[in-house]
């Protein structure tokens, strides 16, 4: 295999500012992805539901792994996947704690705090 491009191929700058197009694309999606999580902690902490549902994660990287068409192997598509739903999960997890806050103080409930714990109940 040869790694010797023709004259008509892109340049490395080229390649480079496409790159840098899709880091920007992939950015935003990622925002939004983290945004749709924190609208998620609001329904989750009105039903009552856990920040984390291991079955869910499951599903979302069954259906990425079935989706992928390479050249990524498996593994690092479940990997960056893996660290995507965490990160995701993080920023889920600090939205539900502000959205029981906010229904513990419009619901006037207060709670005891040892002094290490912003409340008793923990998410």
């Amino acid at each position: 295999m040869s790694y010797v491009r023709d004259v008509n191929a892109k340049s490395l700058q080229g390649w480079r500012r496409e790159i840098d197009l899709l880091d920007r694309e992939l950015l935003r999606l990622l925002n939004r992805r983290a945004e749709i999580a924190c609208e998620l902690a609001a329904i989750k902490v009105a039903a009552g539901l856990p920040a984390y549902d291991g079955r869910r994660e499951q599903q979302v990287l069954d259906r990425v792994c079935a989706q992928s068409q390479g050249p990524l192997p498996v593994e690092s598509v479940t990997g960056i996947f893996r660290r995507i739903i965490l990160e995701t999960r993080r920023i889920g997890t600090l939205a539900m704690r502000k959205q029981i806050g906010k229904w513990k103080v419009k619901e006037g409930i207060k709670e005891q705090s040892n002094g290490h714990q912003h409340g008793s109940r923990r998410v």
